[in-house]
């Protein structure tokens, strides 16, 4: 069987920060597309990032700062979202009651 091979870009993979959110004034749609798989934090090994491939074929990796790993446990692998940065907000309760975290909205299509 005969292959055809591309160059494989060494910038091919763009990485969305919520700390570089927020230092720009960033809030609404940061990307959408299709959910690959969750991939390991390289600064906390507690923490996944989350992996999307938009329409286009490019890749994405969102880190998972805030409330969106808790919100990327109800995506699977294959699923078409949606991820928005709202900014900042205190968090309501638990144990870290009080202080800022980031604030995300993620959305499935049907």
């Amino acid at each position: 069987m005969s292959r055809n091979f591309k160059p494989v870009k060494k910038d091919s993979v763009e990485y969305i920060r919520a700390s570089d959110l927020k230092k720009d004034g960033i809030t609404g749609v940061v990307v959408e597309g299709t959910f690959l798989s969750t991939v390991p934090n390289n600064i906390d090994e507690r923490k996944d990032d989350f992996k999307i491939e938009r329409e286009d074929g490019s890749v994405v990796i969102v880190n998972g700062a805030g409330n969106l790993g808790f919100s990327m446990k109800n995506v699977d692998a294959g699923d078409f979202i949606q991820i928005k940065y709202l900014g900042m907000q205190e968090i309501a309760k638990g144990p870290h009651k009080g202080r800022p975290s980031h604030n995300f909205e993620v959305f499935k299509a049907d």
